[in-house]
């Protein structure tokens, strides 16, 4: 059986390296925050796309909750820019 590390990197592997949700930190990338949001986004809109698309029930429901942090983890990022410009 396959531990979580290597499942993550198979997925990572199978759809690009871009595609999975990222732990990463907005503050160490030298781009702006602003761009990071906007990638993000555009991932989130992608993965959608990817969840209306498919047949799978299993494949959507997966998709699905990948959305839901991707989401979770953007309105946090958003959150938090918004708190340090005010």
């Amino acid at each position: 059986m396959k531990d979580a590390g290597q499942s993550h990197q198979d997925f990572c592997e199978a759809f690009g390296a871009d595609a999975a949700p990222s732990a990463r930190s907005y503050q160490s990338s030298p781009r702006p925050v602003e761009d990071e949001v906007r990638e993000q986004r555009a991932n989130v809109m992608r993965f959608k796309t990817m969840e209306q698309e498919t047949t799978d029930p299993l494949g959507a429901r997966l998709l699905h909750d990948i959305i839901d942090e991707m989401e979770a983890e953007l309105s946090q990022v958003v959150k938090r820019i918004v708190a340090e410009r005010h």
